[in-house]
């Protein structure tokens, strides 16, 4: 009889110790996961994603690119610039009292470019929404022009061009004329 009761002492043993090895992964990997899956405040909130259409439409003897905001989130323009493969201006469809004029043309124009105390040159308000235009006038002949749209999670400080802040400039559309 003494010898049963020492066969069931030793199958105690592992039991406790396989018990005790989960209880201490169970607590590991709580731990690990509250750092991994807590929300960091230092990481960019994630770049809107959005679709484009674009058209060259008459501007006197030149071209002009007309591009549309066809669906995706609606973008705060004061966070938005684009760029070209050569030098652009940004501003209203062509005949408008703020029409988009290679003469102004630079490397990189923000969406609220305006001259002294008026309203953006665009004339699409605080926000791009789907279904609004805003037009590019690149210097020379638009044919062939790269047009890149960039979002930043800052908003673009200063007039035209603006200095884009930090490091977090994200290309949300691109395409060639």
């Amino acid at each position: 009889m003494s010898r049963d009761l020492g066969r069931e002492r030793r199958g105690v043993a592992p039991v406790i110790a396989v018990t005790i090895l989960v209880a201490f992964a169970v607590v590991l990997a709580t731990t690990v996961s509250a750092f991994v899956l807590v929300d960091n405040p230092d990481l960019p909130p994630p770049a809107p994603q959005i679709s484009v259409s674009h058209q060259l439409v008459s501007d006197g003897d030149e071209r002009t690119i007309a591009v549309t905001l066809e669906g995706g989130n609606a973008v705060d323009t004061d966070q938005l610039y684009v760029t070209g493969s050569k030098p652009l201006d940004i501003g209203g469809a062509p005949g408008s009292g703020t029409p988009a004029d290679e003469t102004y043309a630079s490397d990189r124009e923000n969406f609220v470019e305006a001259a002294g105390d008026n309203p953006p040159q665009v004339g699409i308000g605080e926000q791009w929404e789907s279904g609004e235009t805003i037009y590019l006038d690149p210097e020379g002949t638009a044919e062939g022009v790269t047009i890149s749209i960039y979002w930043n999670t800052e908003p673009i400080e200063g007039g035209n061009p603006g200095t884009v802040t930090g490091d977090d400039a994200n290309l949300i559309a691109e395409f060639r004329v």
